[in-house]
C-alpha cells in the first residue's frame, strides 16, 4: 500500500520577502545604535579635532570645515559629503556582514559582533589609504571596535539569530 501524495505547497516567497524586510530593518536599527554609541564616545573623549583631520584626510573637506567650526559656503555639498560618509562608515560595514551572515546561514552572536567590529575598523581604511588616515584610525580603533560590537549585537538581536533557519 502506498502513501497518499503530498499536498501541494507553494514556494516560500512570502517568507523570503519577510526576511529581506527584517534584515533591512535590523541593519537600520544597528546603524542607529552604532551612530548613538559613536557620538557618545566622541563626546566623552573630546575627539572632535582629530575627527576634522580624519574627514579632511579621506576627502571630505566641507565636512572637515564644519567639524573645525569654519563657515561653509555650499550647504548642499556638506549634506552630500555627510551622507556619503554616513553611508560608507555606518551602513556599509553593517550591510556587508549582514549579507554574508545571511548567505552563510550564521546565527551566532560572535559572528555578527566580531564581524561588524572588524568591518568598522576596515571600512574607513577602504575609503582612503593615506598615512594620515591610518594614523588617525589607530587612535580611534578601540572606539570603532566597540561601535562594531554594539551594531553586531543589535543586528543579531533583531535578525541574526534567525539566519539560516526556516522562513516562517
Amino acid at each position: 500500500m502506498s502513501s497518499p501524495p503530498a499536498p501541494y505547497r507553494p514556494p516560500r516567497v512570502i517568507g523570503f520577502l519577510d526576511r529581506i524586510v527584517l534584515v533591512i530593518f535590523a541593519a537600520f536599527l544597528a546603524a542607529v545604535a552604532a551612530l548613538i554609541f559613536g557620538v557618545m564616545g566622541l563626546a566623552n573623549h573630546d575627539f572632535g579635532q582629530d575627527l576634522a583631520s580624519f574627514a579632511e584626510a579621506i576627502g571630505l573637506r566641507t565636512l572637515a570645515d564644519v567639524l573645525a567650526g569654519e563657515r561653509i559656503g555650499d550647504i548642499g555639498e556638506m549634506i552630500r559629503q555627510g551622507f556619503m560618509a554616513a553611508l560608507a562608515i555606518w551602513l556599509a560595514p553593517i550591510a556587508l556582514v549582514a549579507v554574508i551572515g545571511e548567505a552563510m546561514g550564521r546565527s551566532g552572536w560572535m559572528f555578527y559582533a566580531v564581524g561588524m567590529a572588524l568591518a568598522f575598523v576596515l571600512a574607513p581604511m577602504a575609503m582612503s589609504l593615506s598615512i594620515l588616515t591610518i594614523a588617525l584610525l589607530y587612535h580611534a580603533m578601540l572606539g570603532l571596535l566597540a561601535i562594531g560590537v554594539v551594531a553586531g549585537t543589535v543586528y543579531w538581536l533583531v535578525a541574526g539569530r534567525g539566519a539560516g533557519g526556516p522562513a516562517t
